[in-house]
């Protein structure tokens, strides 16, 4: 069935799949293969070694979930844990049997979304999860140790299904995108978590988001067509820009649009890199953007601070298209790889997962 979500692990070198078949599957290239080859890793025909190499299943967790297995995650600081969460409403945290082995096993699941459970995803340090829902929730869970969580926080203040969540890369600070049309940012507040800003100016609903390396920008997609970079204000500015709704402490602006002609449908995932071998990196401070989308295509922006504008303001380009990166298939997920730049993980609704390089 379609693959919903591809989540790398820290190492870059393992990648974790689900679907709607019910699984989780666990993939790696074969041992000793140097997938991840630089460009000037040729062989004697001229073609990068990286190509010929292999990947494997190291493991599959069948029936994981009882229904659509929607999001996965790797736990991001040894990467030995594995969240999902599903369409049954459950989340379950896996864990290896045996660092020798890669077989996984159910180490805990969490309960208490009312219906699907859509997205998990791990805190920085690994101690928090956030998990949102169809039932307009995000929950906020602590790790208690042996694989085990509480839930510390419910968080109701969306008005429709909740789409995705995502932390940000250096602080608590947790995002979360809704069919309502906004985009939420959470932290904690004397032991409780609080909205702490609505971001609002796409006209449909948002699907998901990707900070920005440092976590300086942040980008979302939307059933609008558009691509939306924003950035927050140190201070909140009299005289707001209409649309927005602030906390005293916290306010956000729009810093760049890529407008809705770069894709034809509903723009589904989002992920940013840092850099990228080439001479179009010098151009493009801020990394590249990829986006992929229900027109069955896969674009990659570059983005770049804007001379002479706005303070904070941001240039993003199209520098490469992908069209039927799935064939006829929607694109559901786009993942650049943490640890080699360049290298891209995408799924979509035929069943497969492919990894590209950018060459520039």
């Amino acid at each position: 069935d379609r693959v919903w979500q591809v989540s790398w692990d820290p190492s870059g070198t393992r990648l974790a799949s689900c679907s709607g078949d019910k699984s989780v599957r666990v993939w790696s290239a074969i041992s000793g293969a140097s997938f991840f080859a630089s460009t000037t890793d040729m062989d004697v025909d001229g073609n990068r070694s990286s190509l010929t190499s292999t990947w494997q299943c190291l493991d599959v967790i069948d029936n994981a979930h009882k229904r659509t297995v929607r999001s996965v995650a790797f736990e991001p600081t040894r990467g030995r844990a594995i969240a999902t969460a599903s369409f049954d409403g459950t989340t379950a945290i896996w864990e290896k049997t045996d660092e020798s082995d890669e077989s996984y096993e159910c180490m805990s699941t969490l309960e208490g979304h009312e219906n699907e459970a859509k997205c998990v995803a791990w805190a920085p340090s690994g101690q928090l999860l956030a998990t949102c829902g169809r039932d307009k929730s995000v929950w906020i869970w602590e790790s208690t140790g042996e694989g085990d969580f509480d839930c510390i926080s419910v968080l109701m203040e969306h008005t429709q299904d909740v789409k995705m969540v995502l932390w940000h890369p250096k602080h608590e600070l947790l995002a979360s995108f809704s069919y309502d049309d906004t985009i939420r940012v959470w932290k904690e507040d004397d032991d409780d978590w609080v909205s702490a800003a609505t971001i609002s100016g796409h006209t449909s609903t948002v699907w998901g988001g990707a900070f920005s390396p440092e976590g300086e920008y942040l980008a979302s997609v939307s059933d609008d067509r558009t691509v939306r970079v924003w950035a927050q204000n140190a201070v909140q500015e009299s005289g707001s820009e209409e649309g927005f709704y602030y906390r005293p402490d916290t306010s956000y602006r729009c810093v760049a649009v890529v407008p809705d002609s770069v894709h034809s449908r509903a723009i589904y995932s989002v992920s940013w890199c840092a850099s990228v071998a080439g001479e179009q990196s010098a151009k493009s401070d801020l990394g590249f953007l990829a986006t992929g989308s229900g027109d069955n295509a896969v674009r990659i922006l570059s983005v770049s601070r804007k001379e002479g504008a706005a303070a904070g303001d941001l240039d993003v380009a199209l520098v490469s298209t992908l069209e039927n990166a799935h064939g006829l298939s929607d694109v559901n997920c786009v993942q650049w790889n943490p640890k080699y730049p360049g290298w891209l993980a995408t799924s979509g609704d035929d069943g497969v997962i492919r990894i590209w390089h950018l060459e520039l």
